[in-house]
């Protein structure tokens, strides 16, 4: 009998030890919840948080509540506030669709009434499972809403208890304010924390009949998203290349202008500079000995003799004086060659300088 009654006892403290933790963990938890919610957009991140740390304390995975509150608030803070933005967006196209089923009438506020219920049905199916997924596996925002309707749906039962333990408080809140006034502090110190580990029994429990299959969809999830950032990866890979090889190519093309360039003020440099105004007074002075010729050639023609005169009747010159004749005129016809050859040179000399100067040096 003494031995059954220490027995007793024993389990007795047992108990009492574990409620006594229990409502530690669930104080804790409250509090780290309610101040991780004060930033408003980081209730879905504090959710999560405090969802995982539930689980963990549960399963006797961790020993304090805010170490293990800390470090899943950050690693599922993108998720859980993608998902918690998300619904925000859910929630005021309902209250949206709300306003418009009161302000209609008739065969269109019924049609607007059934899309409603629909809509808010499958969005609390999405939202039950939804946090405690994202703070237990490593998946991604779309695969933990779809998970949550299969496991809604496939636990029907479970999902109505979730759903009241959240929804029968907050309603008396919201329907009686009176009760609200008297039990705000309970909201701030144990009443999220105690819905939060009452309902994680029943989550673990879902969990564990489908953990393989919610493991395997989401590292399914998991390597859709890797293979979707290598694709995007690799897209920024070829557009940088190909912006790569269009600045090269115009890069070349400004080298070789500038090469160009180069090129041409380097023959313009080592060209004889030749001012318009030379040019203008060479051209000036080949027209007027050019004009002076054909003068001189119409002067010849009209002292020419004429047929029938007087110097025809001459005696014509022996063979002897034509040879002689023909030697001196050939004589006067080299002298006047060297005559003008002279005069081309004199004027050359006048009209490039630059050019005689470079002919003198090169001999």
């Amino acid at each position: 009998m003494a031995e059954n009654e220490r027995g007793s006892g024993r389990q007795r403290e047992w108990k009492l030890k574990k409620g006594l933790d229990a409502f530690g963990n669930i104080f804790g938890i409250n509090i780290c919840f309610v101040i991780g919610c004060l930033p408003v957009i980081t209730v879905g991140a504090s959710l999560a948080a405090a969802y995982a740390t539930c689980i963990r304390l549960q399963e006797n995975e961790e020993e304090t509540v805010l170490s293990c509150y800390i470090r899943e608030f950050k690693r599922n803070f993108k998720q859980a506030t993608l998902g918690w933005l998300a619904l925000l967006v859910i929630v005021a196209v309902l209250l949206a669709e709300w306003i418009l089923i009161n302000t209609q009438t008739g065969a269109l506020s019924l049609f607007y009434t059934i899309v409603f219920y629909l809509e808010l049905l499958f969005t609390v199916l999405a939202l039950t499972y939804f946090f405690p997924l994202i703070a237990r596996f490593n998946t991604t925002v779309k695969q933990a809403a779809k998970n949550s309707i299969l496991l809604s749906v496939g636990y029907f039962f479970s999902c109505i208890k979730i759903v009241t333990a959240w929804v029968a408080p907050i309603a008396f809140s919201i329907i009686y304010p009176i009760i609200f006034l008297y039990s705000w502090y309970l909201w701030l110190l144990i009443i999220f924390g105690a819905i939060m580990w009452g309902t994680s029994h029943t989550i673990r429990f879902v969990f564990k009949q489908n953990q393989e299959a919610i493991e395997q969809s989401a590292e399914e999830a998991v390597e859709e998203a890797k293979k979707r950032a290598e694709e995007r990866q690799q897209l920024e890979d070829g557009r940088k290349l190909l912006k790569d090889a269009e600045k090269s190519r115009r890069e070349k093309a400004a080298e070789a202008a500038e090469a160009a360039e180069k090129a041409s003020e380097e023959a313009t440099k080592e060209a004889p500079d030749e001012t318009p105004e030379e040019t203008l007074s060479e051209a000036s002075s080949a027209g007027n000995a050019a004009a002076k010729n054909k003068t001189a050639k119409t002067e010849g023609a009209s002292k020419a003799p004429k047929k029938g005169t007087s110097s025809e009747k001459k005696a014509e010159p022996s063979k002897e004086g034509k040879q002689r004749t023909g030697q001196s005129g050939n004589k006067g016809g080299g002298q006047n060659r060297n005559n003008q050859n002279n005069q081309k040179k004199k004027q050359q000399n006048r009209y490039y300088p630059a050019a005689n100067k470079t002919k003198n040096k090169k001999k």
